[in-house]
């Protein structure tokens, strides 16, 4: 009988190697691998770091056996229309890519699966799946998954806070509110003093904050407040229309998305309204387009890689058992300003 040769031999990897290599006992390996037991998050990548890198393969039915999981999680994104009946899962929006990127590697570096479920679908149709929790991005608060019959066995994260309040919400978010001021502040110290705001659908929490703030910002300067609201039945080409059209024409606007800072801009060369000498833009959602764009468009960048991270860190916690020190994560923005602003010279 031929001998294999000894380096063609696959010798398979336990959780003896993995501890070793790591430099942490059995019990350690075992907790992160399972993600039970309390050991540092820092500990938990590196172990799991060390199993990717050595190809220690898992049994996964037997961790679920043992554990009583599935180690699966949904995340669901909310429609922009609540009205719709769009089947699009994911927006068109680099935010919302974004979101999800930081969440499919954080699941992954804690050893879980993640499973994007169309917005709409609700506890019948996703128990199929045997999800351990889930994550709404948006929520506007109706959503299935939030019903007190499936949160009182699954844990829920929110990113973005409900229109409703949620019993022991737990939520990851941005302070929209100061964030619009700073832009606003921003706009007003360039000579835009009389700046209209373009919005979403105002189920969304971070929408009424941008509201909150503008009529706020609008009230102490003696301004009067010009907010319109796109969608389904106005489009942002035809809402800058109205807005230049009426009375009082603003002179800078606040885009409630990407897609309408990008709308505005375009029927905005359209009608010969130079920017930012004619009119201001900035938008409330920073993208990496908008330093494609002639001019560059200010945005608020608000980490989104980050708040699908937070997010599901924050979930699988609670799957463990770890009530947060806090029930809402805040996540910080930052002001990008471009040429889409800037009247004089940074």
């Amino acid at each position: 009988m031929d001998r294999v040769p000894a380096e063609e031999v696959e010798v398979a990897v336990t959780i003896r190697d993995v501890a070793a290599a790591a430099g942490v006992s059995l019990t350690t390996v075992s907790h992160a691998l399972s993600n039970q037991g309390r050991i540092g998050a820092s500990t938990r990548r590196r172990v799991l770091q060390v199993a990717t890198d050595l190809g220690y393969t898992a049994n996964v039915h037997a961790q679920q056996l043992v554990t009583n999981r599935s180690r699966t999680i949904a995340i669901q994104i909310a429609p922009f229309d609540s009205t719709s009946q769009s089947s699009l899962l994911i927006p068109n929006s680099e935010y919302f890519l974004e979101v999800l990127n930081g969440a499919s590697a954080e699941a992954r570096s804690r050893g879980y699966a993640l499973v994007l479920t169309p917005a709409g679908v609700g506890p019948m149709a996703i128990s199929g799946f045997g999800v351990d929790g889930a994550i709404i991005v948006d929520p506007h608060g109706d959503e299935g998954l939030l019903e007190p019959q499936w949160t009182a066995s699954h844990p829920v994260v929110t990113a973005g806070r409900t229109a409703t309040r949620q019993h022991r919400a737990y939520v990851v978010d941005n302070d929209h509110r100061s964030a619009t001021i700073h832009a606003l502040e921003q706009m007003w110290a360039q000579g835009f003093h009389r700046p209209a705001a373009m919005i979403t659908d105002r189920h969304r929490s971070y929408t009424r904050d941008v509201l909150d703030s503008y009529t706020e910002f609008t009230r102490h300067h003696g301004l009067p407040a010009q907010t319109i609201e796109t969608g389904s039945e106005t489009s942002a080409k035809a809402a800058l229309r109205q807005l230049l059209e009426g009375p009082h024409p603003p002179d800078a606007i606040y885009a409630g998305s990407e897609d309408i800072a990008l709308d505005v801009m375009h029927e905005a060369t359209n009608l010969g309204v130079r920017i930012p000498d004619d009119l201001g833009l900035c938008s409330c959602v920073d993208s990496s387009t908008f330093n494609l764009t002639t001019p560059e468009i200010t945005g608020v960048f608000c980490h989104p890689r980050t708040i699908g991270e937070r997010a599901v860190a924050l979930l699988i916690d609670l799957l463990d058992g770890n009530e947060p020190a806090e029930q809402t994560v805040t996540v910080p923005t930052e002001l990008n300003v471009r040429r889409s602003t800037l009247r004089t010279s940074p």
